[in-house]
């Protein structure tokens, strides 16, 4: 029977290095899970994932524990017995940065509202917590991420041990123990916090560097929290500033004219906008206008170069109430509006349902109008001519 792997990242969460004996190798589905009597590498769990890395020079894709024992998942065996593990130093800091990030962050929801912390994620972009109020305000989350960092600053140690269930009942937990036997504390600071935990954790909250909440939305009846720490917050405040300087730059203001500008500049494509429709509107009128004029029969079937299908619709508005057959044509987007006022013998979604594929069309609609856009100017013609020679006789 294998025994219990030794587990060398709780005595240093840093350490991810070590020459280590192999147990066993199991053979599953094509890949290889080696047991070591002792491992460096972090098996997932407790919502933070598994340390990736080498033994041997051969990758170690993924590592699960099952039974207190862990299994390294591999492409291939090692042949030595003795093996050197090495896993991914910058995932471990990263995850230990994360980890650490979300018990302050948790921490501090639960001294300035009392609310827990009913789950927890640590992905590749972001850790998610989903904390237990529905109706969450912005000004809470700012003072909850500034209390957070003020732990961070405040440099605290990290101390982790095990105890009995009974004896960790006895601390002043901010979460229900619902795990049994010996149970693994992460305390934080003097009384900051103290959690049940699995994972690793950094060894001085300093080490976290800071943390930042970069987006938050309503779930279950809760509010789910987006947070970056350390290195990833680093790196995204850079790229973010980044941004900030470009259109900065752009604009030719400071940093803090930036939403002060763009706002002038959205209300203002918002008024060019609206007067462009308008404008629209009435040369689409005057068109409208023009084309019955200039029709001889129940059809009109006009063809527009440079307008798009916007300006289709527009016409349509002012042409829907008149006895015609409508065929507007865009060459700008290749699209076609097929309509008429109800007064004849055509169901123009019908029509396109049975006849588009043949034109490399798509589209559809009812009895009275159908849209179609194609994938070219020759099929939209070719479309176009069809109901010419087959629909307005």
């Amino acid at each position: 029977m294998t025994s219990t792997t030794e587990k060398l990242f709780y005595k240093d969460p840093y350490l991810c290095e070590g020459k280590c004996q192999v147990e066993d190798i199991i053979e599953k589905d094509g890949k290889y899970e080696v047991v070591l009597k002792s491992t460096p590498f972090y098996p997932e769990g407790g919502g933070q994932p598994s340390d990736i890395g080498y033994i041997d020079n051969i990758k170690v894709e993924y590592v699960y524990e099952k039974d207190d024992v862990i299994y390294h998942v591999m492409p291939e065996k090692p042949t030595n017995k003795m093996v050197d593990c090495k896993a991914d130093f910058e995932r471990r800091v990263d995850h230990n940065q994360q980890h650490s990030g979300e018990h302050l962050m948790s921490a501090a929801f639960f001294k300035l509202y009392h609310a827990a912390n009913a789950g927890f994620h640590l992905g590749e972009e972001y850790v998610t917590m989903d904390i237990k109020i529905k109706d969450m305000t912005e000004d809470m989350i700012k003072r909850a991420e500034i209390e957070a960092n003020s732990y961070v600053f405040r440099n605290e140690p990290v101390k982790t041990y095990f105890l009995t269930k009974e004896e960790a009942e006895k601390l002043p937990l901010r979460k229900a123990i619902k795990a049994e036997g010996t149970i693994r504390m992460v305390q934080m600071g003097e009384n900051l916090d103290y959690s049940a935990c699995c994972g690793t954790q950094v060894q001085r909250t300093g080490e976290i560097g800071t943390i930042k909440v970069v987006k938050w939305e309503k779930n279950k009846g809760m509010t789910r929290i987006y947070i970056k720490c350390g290195w990833r917050a680093f790196k995204d405040y850079v790229t973010k500033n980044d941004y900030v300087t470009e259109i900065a730059r752009g604009f030719s203001v400071e940093d803090s004219e930036i939403v002060n500008k763009v706002k002038s500049q959205t209300e203002e494509i918002g008024n060019l906008k609206k007067n462009i429709s308008n404008l629209y509107g009435e040369i689409a009128e005057n068109e409208a206008q023009e084309l019955i004029k200039k029709a001889d029969s129940k059809y009109i079937v006009a063809e527009y170069k440079e307008e798009g299908f916007d300006f289709l619709d527009k016409l349509y508005e002012h042409l829907k109430n008149e006895e015609y057959i409508l065929v507007l044509s865009s060459l700008k987007d290749n699209r076609v509006l097929f309509a008429h006022n109800g007064s004849f013998d055509v169901e123009c979604g019908k029509l396109f349902k049975e006849k588009l594929k043949e034109f490399n069309g798509r589209g559809g609609g009812n009895a009275k109008r159908a849209q179609a856009n194609f994938k070219d100017t020759d099929s939209m013609r070719n479309f176009t001519e069809y109901l010419k020679e087959n629909v307005l006789k």
